[in-house]
């Protein structure tokens, strides 16, 4: 009986899938919870098993093909394969005992198979994300000839760096001498088409630029004094094997601007044309990957330590690069901060695009020394460029400015957030 694979709902009202590489070939035969392919959606790279023993008879998407909910993955012949669990010892559900036990993600279930059969299962003993396997297969690089510094030996995009810096560069493949007759340009283009992660930003920045009338506050923090306490506690965690960056302590000074402008922890709901005042305080962090960028969340984050934020935001950031996190990591948040000034050429200012439907972001920039007045002299303080995107019709200039001010006393004086430790 032929058993056919469908795209199964991934979660997160995810519709469509790309399809990255293939686990099996037509005319394999595979045993059940198998590896069948791997696929990423807009929010992660998911590995997805056959819940059917046989023999893979068509696969009906090529590599980099996008497949919608529900569309055939891969045809079966279960009847060539093995039964999907070993016989029922006894029945729970009405099944006669011996009756095989069938568990499906999408797909009616196979008539009853014949005696099982030896299958041919791929083994893999290298560890790594799915979107590490792809970046290795796009840049030519054996996987197995690449040292893993991640946990049980992961490997990690920053060994693929390494690994391709060792190697040089590829060889650039000879061009054409005349581009395709269709092309009346000079020289051909290439075309990224906008599939998976990047359709999913163009589309949700499309929609957050078309929605919400936004608009950007700047302002020039001194962060003298944050410098120093972190560089006061840097040894006590690094002690306890945590990283501690800069952005805790914003994040908690942005919780106690949030308390302070209830309407910037908020949502827009357009059918009810409502503002809804969120009570929970998830934060969601704006972290680059390759091919685009994502936003997991630190959930709850008003109930974390200084130290726990730092374990959290490292744990869901390392995820979201590694494309391994789940997509319930990366929904829900009710304010967002992305931090731009520690990229290659950050600037001190932006203009951020709000997450929408979030009606306020704040954009961080770089760090370094500005002149400064302090008591009548002209010093050099660490400053640091501030960027406050806001709906306006949630917002207007002077709830933004109390949000401002009151992220500006925490940051500029850090010791206060020690008054609203819980």
């Amino acid at each position: 009986m032929a058993f056919e694979f469908k795209l199964p709902d991934l979660g997160e009202g995810i519709r469509e899938a790309q399809v990255l590489t293939w686990k099996v070939t037509p005319g394999q035969e595979i045993a059940a919870f198998a590896p069948l392919c791997e696929v990423e959606s807009a929010k992660a790279a998911v590995e997805l098993t056959t819940p059917v023993a046989g023999r893979v008879l068509e696969t009906r998407f090529a590599e980099g093909d996008v497949a919608h909910l529900g569309d055939v993955l891969v045809v079966i012949d279960t009847a060539a394969g093995a039964q999907t669990r070993e016989p029922a010892i006894d029945s729970v559900d009405g099944a006669h005992a011996g009756e095989p036990e069938y568990f499906g993600i999408v797909g009616a279930p196979p008539s009853r198979p014949a005696a099982p059969a030896p299958a041919k299962t791929k083994t893999n003993r290298v560890r790594a994300a799915p979107f590490v396997r792809k970046l290795a297969r796009e840049r030519g690089i054996n996987l197995e000839e690449v040292a893993g510094s991640g946990p049980q030996g992961r490997v990690r995009i920053a060994d693929l760096e390494s690994a391709s810096v060792a190697r040089g560069p590829l060889p650039t493949p000879a061009r054409s001498e005349a581009p395709p007759a269709d092309l009346t340009a000079v020289e051909a283009s290439s075309v990224i088409l906008l599939r998976g992660l990047r359709k999913s930003i163009a589309d949700h920045m499309s929609e957050a630029w078309r929605r919400a009338p936004q608009v950007t506050s700047m302002e020039i923090f001194d962060v003298t004094e944050l410098v120093q306490a972190r560089a006061t506690l840097r040894g006590t965690t690094e002690a306890a094997n945590v990283k501690l960056t800069y952005l805790p302590f914003f994040v908690k000074a942005c919780i106690e601007a949030l308390r302070a402008v209830p309407e910037a922890n908020a949502v827009v709901d357009e059918q009810q044309q409502a503002i809804v005042l969120k009570r929970d305080f998830h934060i969601g962090i704006a972290t680059a990957v390759p091919g685009g960028l994502v936003v997991p969340v630190v959930r709850n984050a008003d109930r974390l330590s200084l130290l726990e934020l730092a374990q959290e935001i490292d744990r869901l950031v390392s995820a979201a690069r590694e494309r391994r996190a789940a997509p319930a990591d990366l929904s829900g948040s009710t304010f967002t901060v992305t931090s731009f000034g520690g990229l290659p050429g950050g600037a001190l200012f932006a203009t951020p695009i709000l997450n929408y439907p979030e009606v306020a972001i704040l954009g961080l920039g770089r760090i370094d020394l500005q002149p400064r007045v302090v008591e009548g002299q002209v010093v050099a303080r660490q400053c640091i460029g501030a960027s406050f995107t806001f709906d306006h019709r949630v917002l207007d200039g002077e709830g933004a400015g109390r949000f401002m001010a009151t992220l500006r006393r925490y940051v500029e004086q850090p010791l206060e957030l020690l008054l609203h430790l819980r």
